[in-house]
């Protein structure tokens, strides 16, 4: 009866410790939410369009989170908190410092002022979703693959990115607008209209080829920054602080997945020059240095919009659907890792920003 009782005690305590944490709530419930209207949809709307109606009622508990959380989690929200104190003197793009001095101008905090950006975004991606042939996949994968990181991680990259995607699926001939307004924001947005505008071209082989260059020079760069002479310490101490960030492993299994939904895409319509340029950066993040996943994020997400915008994923749809939600499990387990490490990363809720 003892050993009973010890045993009985045992597994209650182990039942404890597995437990889900009280500050995880709010992540389950906004990922719970958007994953209960998606089976609907996904159940019900068969191939038609959806209504703006359900675009937003799918994205919202998703704008909820953003705008609620928005200044408060994520490995970034002490250094924007500190660019936003310094708004007037510290140099950043031109377009996000006028932002930062005006909503500072009109009395708001870093806080407001990052809820400001997530409603931006959010009217941005509705924007893009209404515009898309399959907007139910596309929500689905960049739930899992870019949302935590894309709402409270990478602010300007990701506003800049959905200026991008907005005008390309709506004004898809705006190219001085969208150069300017996204440039203005961050300066990766040359990168990612680059990309846009090979990605078009009529000569695919030579824009395949420029791109696995690119790729190459990125990895030479990398590796021998002291090719760079003057310029090399300066690039060694950003990469040096990336990559204090970015944990280094032998295998990044979600690379893999997302690598899988590219190649679906491209077997259901997809542009090969995104699938080639994706794949060589998977190989990149393997060989070099984990901080190259940011381009690797730009150019995944160039693909799904493109793909989304002109395409619907039919063939093997619930193995990309299946994946896909993988992948939002494995983005839940950053708060998840996060809290059981302390909040060192601020995704905790419970944790000094996050509350």
């Amino acid at each position: 009866m003892r050993r009973a009782r010890a045993f009985r005690l045992g597994s209650c305590q182990g039942l404890d410790e597995i437990s889900v944490p009280t500050h995880m709530t709010p992540y389950l419930f906004v990922f719970a939410a958007f994953m209960a209207m998606f089976l609907t949809l996904e159940a019900t709307a068969g191939r038609r369009a959806l209504t703006r109606t359900e675009c937003w009622m799918l994205l919202l508990p998703l704008a909820i989170f953003a705008i609620a959380y928005a200044g408060r989690i994520g490995t970034d929200v002490e250094n924007y908190a500190r660019l936003f104190d310094l708004a007037e003197g510290f140099p950043l793009e031109p377009g996000f410092s006028i932002l930062m001095i005006g909503a500072k101008a009109i009395g708001l905090d870093y806080v407001d002022f990052t809820r400001l950006l997530a409603l931006m975004e959010m009217l941005l991606l509705l924007s893009i979703v209404t515009r898309l042939r399959d907007p139910l996949f596309f929500l689905l994968f960049y739930l899992g693959s870019f949302y935590l990181n894309f709402q409270f991680n990478a602010i300007r990259n990701s506003l800049a990115l959905l200026i991008v995607a907005a005008l390309y699926v709506r004004l898809p001939r705006a190219g001085l607008l969208a150069l300017l307004s996204s440039t203005a924001i961050h300066y990766s947005s040359l990168l990612s209209l680059s990309l846009v505008r090979l990605s078009l071209s009529r000569r695919q082989k030579l824009a395949t080829g420029l791109v696995v260059a690119a790729g190459c020079a990125i990895a030479l760069v990398w590796l021998k920054t002291d090719w760079l002479g003057a310029a090399a310490e300066g690039l060694s101490g950003y990469t040096g602080y990336l990559e204090q960030q970015y944990e280094s492993k032998a295998v990044y299994p979600a690379l893999l997945l997302k690598l899988c939904v590219a190649w679906l895409m491209y077997n259901n319509g997809g542009r090969r020059f995104y699938l080639t340029a994706y794949a060589m950066l998977v190989v990149l993040i393997h060989a070099v240095s984990p901080v190259l996943s940011r381009l690797g994020d730009l150019v995944l997400f160039l693909m799904l919009m493109d793909f989304c915008a002109n395409h619907r994923l039919v063939r093997r749809r619930m193995l990309a659907i299946g994946v896909s939600c993988v992948l939002v499990l494995s983005s839940l387990m950053i708060p998840w890792s996060d809290c059981q490490n302390g909040g060192e990363a601020n995704w905790c809720l419970s944790g000094p920003n996050g509350r």
